[in-house]
């Protein structure tokens, strides 16, 4: 077993134990490089095993720290309001973004429109009790749901809204998803180091009509999710 191994080893049995518990700082690199007696680089790579396995989590400019228990998010129809709602916590979002655009060729065909066709665009960062979990990206048609931009998007479900105000429910979603890390820009959302581990799914929903009504994507955090599908044979 290699050094780098035997360090990484050391931390994910504390970490299982209970010594070091959920969101508690380990050492830094210099501490442990210290304490085992190694090279930092030797410290950093067995931190970067832990990392990418979703144990710890690189906060930008302050303590590595140990990840909270998983999200597991399932394959239901469920908002993320919703969904954090159950769980007992406060859903809230920023709104980053909020206007309408000319769809490309890539968003048009997602939501069956023209190439050019207004859009609304509409960037989220969502927290539940002030902790960012998720930064979505939804693409709705302008011609539909052009009302939506003066409604509060803060501190309501998009599906709620999209329900109550223009009696549009969604029923049939088909979604994606796949394993990536994050970018400079994206880290920096959650305040995490850049290319930490994240989740992101890529969603068209339709209505009860069969209309495609939503083009979305969503970047979940890899420390704090895990996809679980049902599959019966």
């Amino acid at each position: 077993m290699t050094i780098r191994l035997q360090i990484s080893e050391k931390l994910r049995h504390r970490i299982e134990s209970g010594d070091l518990q959920a969101l508690a700082a380990i050492p830094s690199e210099r501490e442990l490089a210290q304490q085992l007696g190694v090279s930092r680089m030797t410290v950093r790579g067995a931190i970067d095993d832990l990392v990418n396995e979703g144990l710890l989590i690189r906060r930008q400019g302050r303590k590595t720290v140990v990840s909270d228990e998983k999200i597991s998010r399932g394959a239901g129809f469920t908002s993320f309001s919703e969904e954090m709602r159950m769980r007992g916590w406060q859903p809230r979002s920023e709104v980053r973004q909020a206007t309408t655009m000319q769809a490309d060729v890539a968003i048009a065909a997602q939501l069956g429109i023209h190439t050019g066709a207004r859009v609304i665009l509409i960037e989220r960062v969502r927290f539940a009790d002030d902790e960012p979990l998720a930064f979505e990206r939804v693409y709705l048609p302008h011609t539909r749901f052009q009302a939506i931009l003066a409604l509060d998007l803060a501190n309501a479900s998009l599906y709620d809204l999209l329900e109550r105000e223009f009696g549009t429910r969604p029923v049939y979603a088909e979604e994606s998803v796949e394993a990536v890390l994050m970018s400079s820009t994206e880290a920096h959302i959650f305040g995490l180091e850049p290319g930490t581990p994240a989740l992101l799914t890529r969603r068209v929903t339709r209505d009860e009509q069969d209309t495609l009504i939503e083009a979305a994507t969503t970047l979940y955090r890899g420390d704090r999710y895990r996809m679980v599908l049902a599959r019966h044979r």
